[in-house]
């Protein structure tokens, strides 16, 4: 496989010119910022507060890309403690178009912002936004005790001058969570993230131990599937094991949950970012809920296109419903209508395998579906569907993406996309290095 493993020339002293060669990539004027200034060597007080040095980034193999594991479109910037990152989205023109927070617990990720500064002040502000909802895991270091450690965070001051005007006085005046949220999605910065948060805050009150506790010895003949499924939505608790609940010893208040809320949140999420599974995900239930079986089919059937690893169903309590077709849009699809399943050859794929061998066809039609699209000099196509073959469901065991990163350099290559093929070539030349692949 061919492919570009350094800089054809590195006369420019400029990181950014640099790196932007190395990967053959446009980057944002935050992100140029962020190398040529050498900010990434500032002290930031957030979670992800551990810079990836460019001269790692130059490297043939960079040794923070987790090959595989990670998709191959994404170049890694700023680690926290435990494995996570954030990474910079290189899109279908060679631009640096977002940076996603990259979660190494599944491989889920979601965007945090158009480009590296935003990212930095949702990260600054989260713990203001989401102070009464659940995170994904336990931050690897202590939050900030109050806002006004916000003046000592370099990182964060920095961000806060690449923000358009009038934001940073705007969030000195915002007095609650609510009022930072509105501050940012106002100025329409890091608004996926924003929803998100205002989604767990609508819906997620309850989790699986306080029932379990509650429930007491009852629990025993309860599954964890169906805690979670109650967790996720208190009105599925039946009448006894509610009394038990909110009247024990170890009584739990079942908040009520907001689902219009969620709704509006949801579908801005499906305008904003489509090809995430979560917001069509939860805009579905809600029509469920609200007996609008069409609609709900009709988002759930979105959902489904998206990959799992856009699905946040931990953070969103939606893995009740996955164990027996890995989405939980194609487990509601197949209780409201099973005939929209048996029309698409995908969702056939999906359901019928099982769930020992469900990643090895899902990753076997992608690959056939990529090279079908190769063939008819539909190379833009072939590219996504090579992408589908290692990230829709994921694709084991990690020997395969050695030809699955081959077929993404391929497609990129032939459609022009030549940041993604370099990304691309990168992954592969890192797969070997970290595994022998």
């Amino acid at each position: 496989m061919s492919g570009s493993s350094t800089p054809k020339s590195l006369s420019s002293d400029s990181w950014s010119e640099r790196l932007a060669q190395r990967y053959q990539c446009i980057f944002s004027p935050a992100l140029i910022h962020w190398f040529d200034a050498e900010i990434w060597q500032r002290h930031g007080c957030g979670e992800y507060c551990r810079a990836v040095d460019p001269t790692l980034l130059l490297s043939d193999a960079p040794e923070p890309i987790w090959p595989g594991l990670m998709s191959c479109d994404l170049i890694p910037l700023i680690g926290n403690t435990s494995g996570d990152w954030l990474c910079v989205r290189v899109d279908e023109d060679s631009k640096a178009s977002e940076v996603v927070q990259w979660y190494h617990g599944g491989g889920d990720w979601i965007p945090w912002g158009r480009d590296i500064a935003q990212a930095i002040v949702f990260d600054g502000l989260i713990e203001r936004i989401s102070a009464d909802s659940r995170r994904h895991a336990i931050p690897a270091i202590v939050p900030r005790s109050n806002e006004h450690e916000e003046q000592d965070d370099e990182l964060l001051n920095w961000a806060f001058g690449h923000m358009p005007d009038g934001l940073v006085e705007s969030l000195k005046t915002a007095g609650d969570s609510e009022q930072v949220a509105a501050c940012l999605l106002n100025a329409q910065v890091s608004e996926v993230a924003i929803h998100c948060e205002l989604i767990l805050k609508a819906l997620c009150h309850a989790d699986v131990k306080s029932l379990q506790l509650a429930i007491g010895l009852d629990v025993e003949s309860l599954g964890r599937n169906e805690l979670t499924e109650w967790v996720f939505d208190i009105s599925r608790i039946p009448e006894k094991h509610r009394q038990q609940i909110v009247s024990g010893k170890h009584a739990v208040e079942l908040v009520e949950q907001n689902w219009d809320s969620a709704a509006l949140h949801a579908k801005a999420v499906t305008l904003l970012a489509p090809q995430l599974a979560w917001g069509w995900d939860i805009l579905g239930y809600c029509e469920e809920r609200s007996g609008n079986t069409a609609l709900a089919v009709d988002a759930y059937s979105k959902a489904a296109r998206c990959s799992v690893f856009t699905d946040q169903s931990v953070r969103f309590n939606t893995h009740w419903a996955t164990d027996d077709a890995s989405k939980f849009s194609i487990e509601r699809m197949r209780q409201l209508d099973e005939s929209t399943i048996e029309k698409s050859e995908y969702l056939s794929t999906v359901s019928k395998a099982g769930n020992g061998d469900r990643r090895t066809a899902v990753t076997d039609y992608w690959k056939q579906r990529a090279v079908m699209h190769l063939a008819a000099d539909e190379a833009s196509e072939a590219y996504e569907c090579s992408m589908a073959a290692g990230w829709d469901l994921g694709a084991g065991p990690i020997t395969v993406y050695g030809e699955i990163l081959e077929l993404a350099h391929k497609t990129a290559t032939q459609s022009g996309q030549r940041a993604r093929a370099e990304l691309a070539a990168t992954h592969r030349r890192c797969l070997n290095d970290r595994y022998g692949i």
